[in-house]
């Protein structure tokens, strides 16, 4: 190991991490910027940047593959929580959804906290910094809050190519309008309730990694190179005040070395990895609120066989092999929607949710739910041979929480993770309300329901038709409900972090990565992470400035 000093290093080589240490650099090239990433570079057998590539990566070297506690909420089943393990981390095992919250979403993080620069306002600059939508992505407004000069192109399926129109794509609209489900909303306007393209940030059929997206050109990289905690100052009165807080003088890594800090260490090793590393830390066991308040998006996937037809409806007939069509996910449009306020309203009554959470969730137009559809079966085990699709119904806004933490009778530091899903009124009322949407659109819509033999159901359960009662609906979910790899929460800001994402009871340390999120986003959460790196960057640079 050639460096054994930085003035900041950086934890984590995925998607913060790679932001903040390239803006550090850029911004301020006389700085030793260090960036420890865990897993190895993407290598040339890996196929990391094809849109189906992604689901090749589950369970490789490049994945983490954490495991959960059996969950007594899914009839005791295991999760395998994916997340990159690899340089650019997320952004090369996802699947490239580009979607914000809505601004009541960011404006609840800032009611929950008190914290007032974390609204969608003052939001909204850092994630109009990292994106490029191009002139015809634009919503129809002069002020549209798309950015359009950053990093990272942005396009909606539809606008990729003109080849790129899938034959369900207007029957599927006008299904959705049979709701009631209108084409209102533009993704990354601030509201999502509605119909609107599916946005998503492959470029030309290629994925946008995020380290060659913000270059990390004069960082100092070490990859597979695990961190296992922190190296603190111990009665040293000429760096810490009898009466402070511990100061983290650097890291220690697996391999029994350690890399000195000038300034600060930045946490960015995800929502599992950064309170792994801060509870598995000697002396730091005991940070309140560090693990809990643990959220994932849960969701139901479905698979749907199509009726014959003369012509390809789906990926994997040959009607539809122009290279086109695997410019993205197959697919097109999406739902958001929300919950009749009489249903929601009960069921925040039987959780006992009160004050400022209740408030926030009870907001006009805030949507619990995405709704997708995809032209092909993914990872179900049916031939891609274009007879079947497939459909998600993602509970966007959880109030569901569960924890990691590190038993204290443990020799080792590996997390263990209880995820508590699908376990409150409102997320059991919320994914029921849902998947009922779902199958009335795919097989009781005129626009639809000639295209829909039947719902294909998982091995050991029944097909769920419109008619299916909530009691097999929720039997369905519990058996078959996965999370969507959004986790979030876990040093959260407010609990954990104060407003300049500085970890409460310790000096040296911030953390930025989807742990830091008091409380969910609907949609994916890449957007989000793009757009706090940003911030968190400029934070960082600006009190360097100050010093």
């Amino acid at each position: 190991m050639s460096i054994t000093i930085a003035d900041y290093i950086v934890i984590g080589g995925g998607i913060t991490g790679c932001v903040i240490a390239s803006r550090l650099k850029q911004k301020n090239p006389s700085l030793t910027v260090l960036l420890v990433e865990a897993g190895p570079s993407p290598k040339s057998e890996h196929d990391v940047t094809s849109p189906m590539g992604g689901f090749a990566l589950q369970g490789s070297e490049l994945d983490w593959q954490y495991s959960t506690k059996p969950d007594p909420n899914t009839k005791d089943r295991t999760h395998t929580l994916t997340a990159g393990k690899t340089l650019g981390g997320g952004s090369i095992l996802n699947y490239g959804g580009w979607s914000r919250g809505d601004v009541a979403d960011y404006d609840a993080w800032a009611r929950l906290t008190g914290y007032e620069e974390w609204d969608y306002e003052h939001l909204l600059p850092y994630f109009q910094s990292v994106e490029a939508f191009g002139s015809s992505e634009q919503a129809p407004s002069d002020l549209s809050p798309r950015g359009i000069e950053g990093p990272m192109r942005i396009t909606s399926a539809n606008s990729s190519s003109e080849k790129r129109r899938y034959p369900l794509g207007e029957p599927l609209c006008k299904a959705w309008s049979e709701l009631g489900v209108e084409r209102t909303a533009y993704g990354c306007t601030g509201r999502n309730e509605g119909l609107s393209e599916w946005l998503e940030n492959w470029h030309d059929g290629q994925r946008q990694a995020a380290h060659h997206a913000y270059s990390l050109d004069g960082v100092e990289i070490l990859t597979n190179t695990p961190v296992i905690g922190f190296v603190i100052a111990q009665d040293n009165m000429s760096l810490i005040k009898a009466d402070g807080p511990p100061k983290v003088m650097g890291v220690s890594l697996e391999s029994g070395q350690a890399v000195q800090v000038k300034r600060e260490v930045i946490l960015c090793a995800g929502a599992v990895g950064s309170p792994t590393i801060l509870l598995g830390s000697p002396g730091l066991q005991d940070l309140s609120g560090v693990g809990a308040n643990m959220i994932d998006h849960f969701a139901l996937f479905q698979l749907f066989k199509l009726k014959p037809s003369d012509k390809g409806l789906a990926l994997g007939h040959t009607d539809l092999n122009d290279p086109a069509f695997f410019l993205g996910m197959p697919s097109d449009y999406v739902v958001y929607v929300g919950l009749p306020r009489d249903l929601l309203t009960k069921a925040l009554d039987e959780d006992k949710i009160t004050g400022v959470e209740r408030d926030a969730l009870l907001e006009p137009g805030r949507c619990f739910l995405e709704m997708l559809v995809l032209y092909h079966p993914l990872s179900a085990p049916v031939p891609a041979d274009g007879s079947y699709i497939s459909s998600s119904v993602m509970l966007t806004l959880p109030s569901s929480r569960g924890r990691i933490f590190i038993p204290k009778d443990r020799l080792d530091t590996h997390p263990v993770i209880e995820p508590n899903y699908f376990s409150t009124a409102l997320d059991r009322l919320a994914l029921v309300y849902g998947v009922r949407l779902m199958l009335q659109l795919m097989l009781d819509t005129k626009a639809f329901h000639p295209y829909i033999e039947a719902e294909v159901p998982p091995p050991g359960f029944e097909a769920l038709h419109p008619g299916s009662s909530d009691a097999e609906i929720e039997a369905r979910i519990r058996g078959a409900g996965v999370a969507h790899y959004h986790t979030v929460g876990t040093c959260a800001l407010g609990s954990v972090l104060d407003t300049n994402l500085r970890v409460k009871g310790i000096d040296g340390v911030r953390v930025c990565d989807a742990s830091i999120l008091p409380s969910s986003v609907g949609g994916h959460p890449q957007a989000t992470l793009y757009g706090i790196a940003e911030k968190a960057a400029e934070m960082i640079l600006n009190d360097s400035r100050a010093e």
